[in-house]
């Protein structure tokens, strides 16, 4: 049985699926916003909220950084005070883990490169996000799991054989995992969703399994757990047109706390694989096929 815990709840094989709120950048670099966010995706019934870690000068290539970026979603000049904008402090970090735990909802984060994946140890979390831009390097895929915290990780814009090859960096660590189905478009496309791949990591891996999404709306995340997802991450913000690349494919807490209901639905009238005569089908089965008086 594939199984770990990510803070006080388990996640894998027999258990509901670990639902994530993936509030990334929504938060436009306001840290009262953040605080927001972490607390309305508790009422919506998440149990996590998951934000992105970058050290800015050390994540994106200084030709990148020195960019012109405008736009609608600009928050700067150029691609590097656009980023830092969007950037809290480590303290700022630690704040919102603490305020995280103060809501009772677990609180981890995404490193983009070494200096912020130093930073998270010292923050102890109960997981780590491998982004799908990561998948590739290896290496950072082999430190992130030497830090003996459950790994998840995406795999939008990967090949088969460029996840078989992170699924043995984290094999050979011993490291509880999990690998979830992504596609990388903003938002995705219902042909391009491809959830039967959750079903064939699953057959291959016989890992814990996901969905991260980028659709538009709460079927899509919420019918993953037919095909085994265990762990459904979905984009989160308080208003859809809200200045900010990620907010068109997010849901509001309206939307975010019905797509957690109908998924506890979906589990529940998943049932059993086992086909028997059920308590509740009895009285109609006494009354409809009883031989009748000849």
């Amino acid at each position: 049985m594939a199984e770990f815990k990510i803070g006080n709840k388990w996640v894998g094989d027999g258990h509901p699926a670990f639902i994530v709120a993936e509030i990334g950048n929504n938060h436009n670099g306001d840290l009262e916003l953040a605080k927001k966010l972490i607390e309305r995706a508790g009422e919506c019934g998440a149990d996590a909220v998951k934000f992105q870690v970058k050290d800015v000068e050390t994540a994106f290539p200084k030709e990148l950084l020195d960019m012109p970026y405008s736009g609608p979603h600009s928050f700067g000049r150029t691609y590097r005070e656009h980023k830092l904008a969007l950037e809290f402090s480590h303290a700022e970090f630690a704040a919102l883990a603490e305020h995280a735990k103060l809501v009772g909802i677990t609180f981890f984060a995404t490193p983009f490169e070494r200096k912020s994946l130093s930073f998270l140890e010292t923050l102890d979390p109960p997981a780590l996000k491998i982004a799908s831009f990561h998948v590739h390097d290896l290496d950072f895929v082999a430190d992130a799991a030497a830090l003996g915290k459950p790994v998840v990780v995406s795999t939008g814009m990967s090949t088969l054989e460029e996840v078989d090859a992170a699924v043995e960096v984290l094999r050979r660590s011993g490291a509880d995992f999990a690998v979830l189905q992504c596609t990388s478009s903003y938002p995705t496309d219902d042909k391009d969703v491809n959830l039967a791949v959750i079903r064939a990591y699953k057959e291959r891996y016989g890992c814990v399994v996901g969905y991260s999404g980028h659709d538009r709306g709460i079927t899509i995340p919420a019918a993953s757990v037919c095909f085994g997802a265990k762990i459904i991450e979905k984009h989160f913000t308080l208003d859809r047109t809200m200045r900010g690349t990620d907010h068109a494919c997010s849901l509001e807490p309206k939307g975010f706390a019905m797509m957690v209901e109908r998924t506890r639905l979906i589990e529940a009238a998943t049932g059993s694989p086992e086909k028997r005569l059920l308590e509740c089908e009895l009285a109609t089965k006494r009354k409809n096929r009883a031989r009748p008086e000849r």
